[in-house]
């Protein structure tokens, strides 16, 4: 991610609203750093996995999936176990299948996990999105806490869309939203953290 403090000083005159949310983001010391090419498949199966659940079900649910699988980082594992198995662990039917799906798809060569660094942001986006199960929001969380790319921004995200309105105090569009997010480059995934954690606080 870029430097908060090089961030902060960008939108102390243009948007202080925006300084103001990651001058308090920064105080949770929270660093997003890239994962290794040999765990994408394994952050890939946990964003399926926490879909619609809370923090704490999704964990639960993560937890007996790799005591499962025993290597969740391992597509070529993880293709070997049925929808029934995963199921078995409270999966959806639905989650199950893409799981599946996506242990298939990396595995037979559909999509090469091992090339994404080489691509940018939107190639990434292409690339992910041909795996059944995910879209266009999963393939943004990717490129955020799995690549750590700084200038992310995902319009879809209703979370995102909320905070933006309760920052400028008044209900924005998508697009309104998509056409401000452009502002904020080149610190839209920081800016995306900051957000949401003005949620919480």
């Amino acid at each position: 991610m870029n430097n908060i403090a090089q961030a902060i000083n960008y939108f102390e005159n243009s948007d202080p609203g925006v300084a103001q949310i990651i001058r308090n983001f920064s105080k949770t010391n929270r660093v997003i750093k890239k994962s290794a090419p040999d765990m994408y498949a394994r952050e890939l199966f946990a964003s399926i996995v926490s879909q619609q659940l809370s923090t704490k079900v999704a964990d639960i649910i993560w937890n007996r999936f790799s005591e499962l699988v025993q290597s969740p980082n391992d597509p070529k594992i993880v293709k070997k176990f049925t929808v029934e198995q995963l199921r078995s662990i409270g999966l959806s039917n639905q989650k199950a299948s893409y799981i599946l799906a996506i242990a298939n798809g990396v595995t037979d060569g559909t999509v090469k996990l091992d090339h994404l660094d080489e691509l940018d942001d939107e190639s990434i986006i292409n690339e992910l999105v041909q795996l059944k199960g995910v879209g266009r929001w999963t393939a943004e969380m990717f490129l955020i806490f799995t690549l750590a790319r700084p200038d992310v921004f995902s319009v879809g995200d209703l979370g995102l869309r909320n905070a933006v309105n309760k920052l400028y105090e008044k209900e924005l569009t998508a697009n309104d939203i998509s056409e401000l997010s452009q502002v904020w480059s080149p610190y839209r995934s920081l800016v995306s953290l900051a957000l949401w954690h003005s949620l919480d606080s």
